[in-house]
């Protein structure tokens, strides 16, 4: 006996879905996949910041030397702990014949809410912790040894190493202590 047109279409395209048990499975390991993949994308983007922010600091660090050279003016670079914040400014605005450098949002760096300034040392200075964190650029770019120290809050650290001459800088994985020869490597 003939099946009629309308039976075979239905019976086969009836058949073509998926069992409940098949979506289940599928759905059981893509949750698996996804429990192994999530923690070690959270561990690469806050890895990530502590050197986001030694990158940027580097940055200003040349834009302050190239400030100074610039308006031939001594520029410093303050951090202020209470707002977590870098800031590249003259030392003292020109006398009143010059024009007044103003500073901008490029002369600014605010930390990752991870990422703290441990110290700062300074060949002339010496150790600095908390206030008073200021690096002195003179009016030809050139800066006196400095190590700034920053740290993570899981305890990794990097230290960012600034020669006085040809506007080197240097980074460092780890606490870079200023009794080393690192300075003048």
């Amino acid at each position: 006996m003939p099946v009629p047109d309308g039976a075979a279409r239905c019976r086969f395209s009836c058949d073509r879905g998926f069992t409940l048990i098949e979506l289940i499975v599928v759905m059981a390991l893509v949750a698996l996949i996804a429990s192994f993949a999530v923690p070690q994308i959270g561990n690469f983007l806050y890895a990530d910041q502590l050197k986001m922010t030694v990158r940027k600091l580097v940055g200003l660090v040349h834009r302050s030397a190239r400030m100074a050279q610039q308006h031939q003016v001594p520029f410093v670079l303050t951090y202020h702990p209470g707002e977590r914040l870098f800031v590249v400014e003259p030392e003292k605005q020109p006398p009143s014949g010059g024009s007044e450098i103003a500073v901008t949002q490029k002369d600014r760096l605010r930390l990752a809410d991870t990422v703290e300034v441990r110290d700062v040392w300074s060949w002339f200075g010496g150790m600095y912790t908390g206030n008073g964190m200021t690096i002195r650029f003179n009016k030809n770019g050139y800066v006196e040894p400095t190590i700034m120290h920053l740290r993570k809050e899981d305890g990794q650290e990097m230290s960012v190493i600034l020669t006085p001459f040809l506007g080197k800088v240097k980074i460092v994985d780890g606490y870079a202590s200023p009794e080393t020869a690192v300075l003048f490597q």
